[in-house]
């Protein structure tokens, strides 16, 4: 399938297939120079194991780069190749992993937003491009890029956009969103915007079991509304009150959370809304659609499986940044 720019700002942009033979053909050879490995690759053919001396090393069955974030890496370098002489931005990390990050700032493009950010929105110009990572980004961000008349290049995974479908469809129905995932993380972000909708959302993100307690208690029996508010600070929408706002409700997903954590959100807040209302009633006031990446859950099952085994050392090559927290049976391989 082809991908194309998407024209945007206020004047028609034609769009440009990036992924052509060629060019497609040119990225590869240089995506896979960075990011392949001979070692790793005869590991596999050995059945995923492989023993020196008294050390022996085993790789997980799934692992690596999804189609999503290989898709993002392949439309970031095609965007290089296509605009050679074009300045090229994107909106913060394209994935949460160092090299892949250092490697994309090496080929000229800055970073607008986050910890690394190079330039500001403010500094583009039409004859720009900006690439728009796996995660997505909030609609007032992508809201000022358009302003601005740049050319886009949308790299957003689909099980994300998915999860937007989702959301919007929530606000359009009136019902808050209760998002489970981490509130700073720009999926968790670019999701929440979205499940405003045209202004009749809501939404609150929820990280933990504890915060879904907190959150299912107040469904039960009410409490303090300012408290409430406080402990999710940075984690709700504006104008949220949980007084009314948890009347009716969805749960949703931050994509790379646990799908066993995940289920157990919508288990426990469906038996909220169940012991408030009754079952006809809580078949009307609760939604919840399922939003896990399936290749997060074969990696996050693949890890599992890995952990069965009695091992010194597990190593996990990543953006520990990013981590929201380790499955809880970690701690066996340590």
């Amino acid at each position: 399938m082809s991908t194309n720019l998407i024209s945007s700002g206020t004047s028609a942009r034609e769009k440009v297939n990036l992924r052509t033979p060629d060019v497609m053909a040119a990225v590869q050879e240089q995506v896979e120079s960075h990011y392949r490995s001979d070692v790793v690759e005869g590991v596999r053919r050995n059945g995923g194991i492989i023993s020196v001396g008294d050390v022996t090393v085993r790789l997980a069955k799934q692992f690596g780069f999804c189609y999503g974030v290989e898709r993002a890496i392949d439309l970031a370098y095609a965007a290089r190749k296509v605009f050679k002489d074009r300045r090229l931005f994107i909106v913060g990390e394209i994935i949460h992993n160092p090299e892949v990050n250092e490697q994309i700032s090496s080929l000229g493009i800055k970073n607008l937003t986050g910890r690394n950010k190079q330039a500001d929105i403010s500094e583009l110009e039409p004859d720009d491009v900006v690439i728009l990572p796996a995660f997505g980004t909030e609609l007032s961000i992508l809201q000022q890029i358009k302003d601005h008349g740049c050319q886009i290049v949308d790299t957003t995974c689909g099980d994300v956009m998915s999860v937007w479908k989702r959301v919007r469809k929530y606000a359009s129905e009136s019902v808050t969103s209760i998002i489970h995932g981490k509130a700073e993380h720009e999926e968790t972000k670019a999701t929440s915007s979205r499940a405003l909708g045209n202004g009749k959302g809501h939404y609150v993100v929820v990280l933990t079991l504890a915060d879904t307690d907190y959150v299912c208690n107040y469904i039960r029996n009410g409490g303090n509304k300012q408290e409430f508010l406080d402990k999710f600070s940075g984690a709700h929408s504006a104008g949220f009150d949980p007084d009314v706002h948890l009347k009716t409700v969805g749960v949703a997903n931050q994509t790379t959370m646990l799908r066993g954590e995940t289920e157990e959100v919508q288990r426990r807040v469906r038996q909220a809304i169940l012991d408030r209302d009754g079952p006809e009633e809580a078949a009307k006031n609760f939604r919840f659609f399922d939003t896990i990446c399936g290749a997060t859950q074969e990696r996050q099952d693949a890890l599992r499986e890995l952990l069965e085994v009695s091992m010194d050392l597990l190593l996990v090559v990543g953006g520990y940044n990013r981590f929201v927290r380790a499955p809880r049976n970690l701690a066996r391989a340590t």
